[in-house]
């Protein structure tokens, strides 16, 4: 066509050749049709491309739940073990309190309190986070609080048992009950004398044991008592074993209760084999059958 710009093609095909001609205003619109598709494909590919990195975040998120579940189980499991755990150490501050007397003045301070509105976050995945948080967070008060509360009432009964170590008891040897604590008559002068402690019979070369803990403060001979054990056992505690045909103790050594410390004997001013058994508390006698059970 005169006056019009023609794009010729030629292609080559079997020996032959075809011919295109295209106008100039034709070739125009083909290309920006081409270009546009161009333009739409590689926005598609770019979208693919965004939503492949989304699914594979989604999936991430998805395995993350599931491991986030999965550490909820477990996590609930040692939780109910904390749980126990708590009621165990409650139950125990139960049975010390009642074993420790005079505690009146300890008081259970209430366990922390916890509340308020939780606020969603953006994810499952943090808010098992926050919920196992706060979860950890109350129990860790609670045992907190017992524990704290269980370190006061050891300390309590630490220094209860450490009293009681130095209280004389039990009987410190084996026999018989032949004279009381008290006024009685003198053997020696058939006269009313106030006895300062327990006479007990026993067979010569019995086993005479330490009522309770202590340091030996005498061992040796007196002419009243004969062969004398005295034990300094604490807190103004002291017994006294007398009559004893040996002192297997010195002077200085600390003994255990229960601990052999001499032999029934019938030395210094007695009429036969017996131990005389006194317990003195801060310095003054005191009737030794309060503390044979």
């Amino acid at each position: 066509m005169p006056g019009r710009h023609l794009f010729t093609f030629r292609v080559g095909y079997a020996g032959r050749s075809l011919e295109f001609r295209v106008g100039r205003t034709a070739a125009i619109v083909c290309a920006s049709v081409l270009g546009v598709l161009f333009v739409l494909l590689t926005q598609g590919i770019y979208d693919i491309r965004d939503n492949i990195s989304k699914l594979r975040e989604l999936r991430a998120l998805r395995e993350r739940v599931s491991e986030q579940n999965l550490s909820l189980y477990h996590l609930d499991a040692k939780f109910g073990g904390l749980s126990a755990e708590v009621e165990r150490l409650r139950a125990m501050d139960h049975r010390i309190r009642s074993l420790v007397k005079g505690n009146d003045s300890l008081r259970r301070n209430p366990s922390p309190g916890v509340g308020g509105s939780e606020t969603p976050e953006a994810s499952a995945a943090n808010r098992l986070d926050k919920l196992l948080d706060l979860k950890f967070d109350r129990l860790k008060k609670d045992l907190l609080v017992d524990v704290n509360d269980l370190d006061v009432l050891g300390e309590q009964l630490d220094s209860r048992r450490l009293l009681l170590e130095c209280v004389p008891g039990g009987w410190p040897v084996r026999g018989i009950l032949s004279s009381v604590f008290g006024v009685r008559n003198s053997p020696f002068t058939e006269t009313p004398v106030f006895h300062h402690g327990m006479d007990i019979v026993a067979r010569a070369g019995t086993p005479v044991t330490a009522s309770a803990s202590g340091v030996v403060v005498k061992s040796g001979y007196e002419a009243l008592y004969g062969n004398i054990v005295m034990i300094d056992h604490g807190a103004g505690y002291r017994s006294i074993y007398a009559h004893l045909a040996s002192c297997n103790v010195e002077e200085g050594a600390f003994v255990n209760r229960g601990e052999e410390v001499g032999k029934v004997g019938s030395t210094g001013r007695s009429t036969g084999p017996h131990l005389h058994y006194e317990v003195r508390v801060n310095g003054l006698p005191v009737n030794p059958a309060r503390f044979l059970n």
